[in-house]
């Protein structure tokens, strides 16, 4: 497998109508409203925020340069993305995505055509990159949960293969954060002298944020595991 040949700025050709927000972004509004009700309710400063969704341009509305970086040949199409792979270009974009140390985000991402790879990097966790893949006209769903260990950001990169025919990307989402749920339960601690109260341990136990409702006009997000 050989390393790609940087190649110049990508080309983009427009090939679709504009689209409004639409229904998600009203969801996803109102979700970071209802954590911030939370947060004035409890007046807690460990309040956990409601998840939101953390790719910027997933579903391509807008010029793919709005928060993508890419390499290669590009169509813009009514419905995300067209990659076009040469024979020394495999067509990819990357984005860098700010993330909570020991959180987990529920991925998935719309992708049909020839050899299409997502791959999401730098995870801190094992080898520290997962990658997932297609190959077929129809659309497929590619779903994973990434959990993230001791980092601040994590790449998300999407791309074909050399000299292969073209691929699309219709959505990208990352949902999140999301914290594991469960607390430790009190531990007792060394006392000083005998009788008198042991001190105890505890793991803060923050609240599980609400996990974005689906619905009509709402992209159905495959299954992912959960995290424990």
């Amino acid at each position: 497998m050989r390393a790609p040949v940087p190649a110049p700025a990508p080309s983009t050709r427009r090939r679709r109508r504009a689209r409004t927000g639409g229904p998600l972004a009203a969801v996803l509004g109102a979700l970071v409203l209802a954590g911030a009700a939370a947060f004035g309710a409890t007046g807690s400063a460990t309040a956990q925020p409601a998840p939101v969704e953390l790719i910027r341009n997933g579903d391509f509305t807008g010029p793919l340069a709005r928060g993508w970086s890419c390499e290669g040949e590009f169509v813009e199409l009514e419905r995300g993305v067209e990659g076009r792979p040469s024979a020394d270009s495999y067509a990819s974009c990357t984005q860098t995505v700010t993330v909570v140390p020991g959180t987990y985000y529920p991925f998935y991402a719309y992708v049909s055509g020839a050899y299409t790879f997502v791959t999401i990097s730098d995870t801190g966790l094992g080898k520290g990159v997962e990658t997932l893949w297609a190959n077929g006209p129809e659309e497929k769903a590619l779903a994973t949960t990434i959990r993230v260990g001791d980092v601040r950001e994590v790449r998300i990169t999407f791309h074909g293969w050399y000299g292969q025919a073209p691929y699309r990307v219709s959505r990208v989402s990352m949902i999140g954060p999301m914290y594991p749920s469960g607390c430790e339960s009190p531990t007792p601690g060394p006392t000083s002298t005998p009788g008198s109260p042991a001190p105890t341990s505890t793991k803060p136990c923050l609240p599980r944020p609400t996990t974005p409702p689906t619905g009509p006009g709402l992209p159905t997000p495959p299954p992912a595991t959960t995290g424990a």
